[in-house]
């Protein structure tokens, strides 16, 4: 199972001071020192291979490897720069696995659309869960009247005096 990298920012000052920030042409090395990079990705094993020939600066064409990638999928420099995780199967089908972001120099995995909704799904259960023991707790019940409200003496006078005013107006 992978590990959980939400929770993870991840910044190198040292690195951004050296290359003089972010653009849209080193963020992806800037990305491979993330705890986020896979080196066994194809990005990876290309840069291995060419570190120390004239294919160095050459343009290469990841579209023929089959593998985890990463690419920047969409960019505002110096601000923002997202990075997806892709899965290579075939020239033309790649399967999106993850995404991250890049603001300001500081790199996040973005959540996945499942905890988002799992999370907000929770807390909403939990209100609903609070509100019914606050109507609970106003519950009596009794074998010859069946249930009634609890209230104090200034709850029912403010009541009275709501239904009161309503009356009125009508």
């Amino acid at each position: 199972m992978a590990k959980e990298l939400t929770a993870i920012e991840w910044r190198s000052d040292q690195w951004l001071f050296q290359f003089g920030g972010l653009r849209p042409d080193n963020v992806l090395e800037y990305f491979s020192q993330s705890p986020f990079w896979d080196p066994s990705s194809n990005n990876a094993v290309l840069k291995m291979q060419t570190q120390f020939n004239e294919l160095q600066h050459s343009s290469y064409d990841l579209k023929s490897m089959v593998g985890i990638e990463f690419a920047v999928t969409h960019q505002e420099p110096p601000a923002l720069f997202i990075i997806t995780k892709f899965r290579r199967s075939s020239p033309t089908k790649v399967v999106p696995m993850t995404v991250y972001y890049i603001t300001d120099g500081n790199a996040y995995e973005a959540p996945t659309l499942y905890s988002i909704v799992s999370t907000r799904m929770l807390s909403s259960i939990k209100k609903v869960e609070e509100a019914f023991d606050i109507a609970r707790s106003h519950a009596v019940f009794h074998p010859s009247t069946g249930y009634m409200w609890k209230e104090t003496a200034e709850q029912k006078s403010a009541r009275n005096a709501a239904l009161k005013d309503l009356h009125q107006q009508i």
